[in-house]
């Protein structure tokens, strides 16, 4: 039997919570009557968080309230402005589907059927550049509204999770396209620009030269790169300490090129104390820095990658810094074998994304398994030793004709 799923009637969730309030009241008369003192001497932010108590207790709680809270939760915490404008942007877009399709305001009237009619209106809809919303981005909208009710539940908001009953969208495995070795190269040539010449050209070179092999050896975001400061290169060890989500850091050994790339623009061309202070950028210690001395943003990389790709003439395909990313992480996973260390190199907090890579080309890990298979490397005599199921190594027709011939040249 098909079980029907139901709104919970608002008469009912009225009654519930008054005498739910009414118990707590009997039950705490005097800390009522200090909080209601407390309450009125407090600023406009605290008056808001009490209307929102009040109607949360008679089951009413507006949708937009609950948004505008769970994004100021986040604020306080340890998220970046890029993970907050996401959340921003998947649950107001819920909200406005539930208010003009579906009549819905409050909380407490969603259920599961409305979240998986919002993931069909998202199918259906375009989006803000007017392009029909991909499965990978719904479904990073609906990692979003995951969350926020599973924070209406600890917050006690919610009793009943609609997302539970909620089937996920699923995404098809993506195909992870990657910078072939003669790319590189050519992008390495494309480092310094076609016009112009002098110490200006030249340190424009070696900075664009350094950037593309520290994206290419270590597979470091963008974010990470811009964030990355003089001290945090360990020139004696060379090992770099890398910045990534949540201010976590993680330390990253540069291989040879690399290293040698990173201390010719340092040491040769990046510009000094004095040329900073000429600039007013005096103190400056970000490792990249732009034409005008400061330090080099997400925006300028991007403009970057796309003057090289220019230049290096490579066309149908797309040339960004996660492309490095996905190079970087192939290439390690095929020559390792270690998608452990991979999560960590890359700052993964699991191994969801290296997974993917696990399975982007089984011929090249099965080509590498027959390059370094064990077996292959291990000394296996000719005559194997008799035991139970194995057979002794039988000459063929070519070494008993030979063994003959030679018999016969010495004894006969």
């Amino acid at each position: 039997m098909a079980i029907t799923q139901q709104r919970p009637s608002l008469q009912y969730t009225l009654s519930t919570i008054e005498s739910h309030a009414q118990r707590k009241k009997r039950e705490e008369p005097v800390d009522r009557q200090k909080l209601q003192s407390k309450k009125s001497t407090t600023s406009g932010k605290k008056m808001r968080v009490q209307q929102n108590t009040q109607q949360r207790s008679q089951g009413i709680t507006p949708i937009a309230d609950c948004i505008d809270e769970y994004l100021r939760d986040h604020e306080g915490g340890n998220h970046s402005g890029k993970t907050l404008e996401w959340h921003s942007t998947a649950l107001n877009l819920l909200r406005r589907y539930l208010e003009k399709e579906e009549e819905i305001t409050c909380i407490e009237e969603i259920i599961a059927s409305d979240i998986s009619a919002w993931f069909a209106s998202l199918r259906k809809i375009p989006g803000a550049h007017g392009k029909i919303r991909s499965e990978r981005t719904i479904q990073t909208y609906a990692r979003s509204a995951r969350a926020f009710f599973h924070w209406l539940i600890r917050r006690e908001t919610l009793e009943h999770n609609p997302f539970a009953q909620v089937v996920f969208p699923k995404v098809g495995r993506p195909l992870i396209k990657t910078i072939e070795p003669e790319e590189f190269e050519r992008l390495l040539q494309a480092c310094t620009p076609p016009h112009g010449s002098g110490a200006l050209v030249e340190r424009a070179g070696a900075r664009n030269r350094a950037i593309l092999w520290l994206f290419y050896d270590t597979g470091i975001r963008v974010s990470e790169l811009c964030r990355l400061r003089m001290s945090h290169l360990d020139r004696k060890h060379g090992i770099l300490t890398v910045t990534g989500k949540g201010s976590k850091e993680r330390r990253i050994a540069l291989g040879n090129n690399c290293l040698r790339q990173m201390l010719h623009y340092l040491d040769r061309h990046r510009p000094d104390n004095k040329e900073l202070a000429e600039w007013n950028c005096s103190g400056e210690d970000h490792l990249f820095l732009s034409e005008t001395r400061k330090p080099l943003t997400k925006n300028g990389v991007e403009m970057l990658f796309k003057r090289l790709k220019e230049r290096a003439g490579i066309v149908g395909k797309r040339v960004s810094p996660h492309i490095l990313r996905h190079t970087f992480a192939i290439n390690y996973l095929i020559k390792s074998n270690d998608p452990f260390s991979l999560q960590e190199l890359l700052g993964h907090e699991d191994m969801t994304t290296v997974k993917l890579y696990m399975h982007m080309n089984d011929a090249i890990i099965q080509e590498q398994k027959r390059k370094y298979s064990p077996g292959d490397h291990f000394s296996v005599p000719t005559q194997t030793i008799r035991r139970t199921g194995f057979k002794p190594k039988t000459p063929g027709k070519k070494a008993v004709d030979k063994a003959i011939s030679a018999f016969s040249e010495r004894y006969v």
